[in-house]
């Protein structure tokens, strides 16, 4: 989502995280940044007690790594015993880092508290509804469909039996596509065009080659990237198992492009689900991990082009 959200209160703070991230948290740590190189939105699940030292540093790193100037916590979920003392200990982490922590919320229930005080509300917590609020209708104007959860994110990607069945008996007969077939091909639906079980399964066959898939997805510019996410969930929802990797590896490379993070994580968990050291797959992983932003992809496009 490319419009400029303007946070002013807590409630706007509500309504704008699901529309960053896509989906509607449970269960989770959310952190808006402010300043620095790049903008930098990061959630995590909510980590068991012993293991929130790992969880934190795999949130507050790509901070720290984009001098970002100011963070924004939301703590989902988290119980207000629990919630405070993770509040304490992020507060802490980020002052060891540098990083003035603008404010802190704790959800449940449909209630924001106040864990480290800086709004002075009471100890039973303020009831909100974002349902109305403007940064929902303009997510809606935008086209940017934001999920109620991640769990309804993931079934959006996930496979579609009947259609599967049709490109499994059509693979009994395929033969891969040669490389520039791929292309025009890949070219030809991100224009509109439907695939035929027929054209996934020869698609599919190609993806085995590094070559052949690489002209499926090497090319992507930012400005393709929301076509190329529509053909590749196309092609993933119609996927065998054993084929999937592939086409989910590519999507999460498109939905990466095109500045959603969650899709891309929800690719990448099929993607490995099937091939757990899927080699694009892995390399939009630490791209994720580390909060590359897609205008690197078409800087380096650019340095590509030039001559040697």
């Amino acid at each position: 989502m490319t419009t400029k959200l303007s946070i002013g209160r807590p409630e706007d703070v509500l309504a704008a995280v699901p529309v960053l991230l896509g989906f509607q948290p449970e269960k989770s740590i959310v952190m808006l940044t402010f300043g620095g190189e790049h903008q930098v939105h990061g959630r995590i699940d909510l980590p068991p007690p012993d293991e929130v030292e790992d969880c934190l540093d795999s949130l507050l790193l790509p901070a720290v790594r984009h001098q970002v100037r100011g963070v924004l916590l939301v703590l989902y979920d988290s119980g207000p015993r629990f919630g405070v003392k993770l509040a304490r200990r992020l507060a802490e982490r980020l002052a060891e880092c540098e990083i003035d922590l603008i404010g802190c919320l704790r959800v449940q229930d449909g209630r924001w508290f106040d864990p480290l005080g800086f709004h002075g509300v009471s100890e039973d917590g303020v009831p909100f509804d974002v349902g109305a609020h403007p940064f929902r209708a303009q997510a809606v104007y935008d086209g940017h469909l934001v999920r109620r959860s991640r769990t309804e994110l993931a079934a959006s990607i996930a496979a579609v039996p009947a259609a599967v069945a049709e490109t499994e008996a059509a693979l009994e007969q395929a033969s891969p596509m040669k490389i520039y077939e791929v292309g025009r091909l890949v070219d030809d639906a991100v224009a509109g065009m439907v695939l035929s079980a027929v054209q996934i399964a020869s698609l599919l066959l190609a993806l085995r080659d590094p070559q052949r898939r690489d002209a499926a997805w090497g090319g992507m510019t930012r400005a393709e990237a929301r076509s190329h996410v529509r053909l590749w969930t196309d092609v993933v929802r119609r996927s065998p198992d054993d084929h999937v990797a592939h086409p989910a590896a590519v999507l999460a490379f498109a939905a990466w492009l095109g500045g959603d993070g969650a899709l891309a994580w929800c690719a990448l968990d099929r993607c490995f689900a099937s091939e757990r050291h899927h080699g694009l797959g892995v390399l939009v992983a630490q791209m994720l991990e580390g909060a590359v932003p897609p205008t690197a992809w078409e800087e380096a496009l650019t340095w590509s082009d030039r001559p040697a």
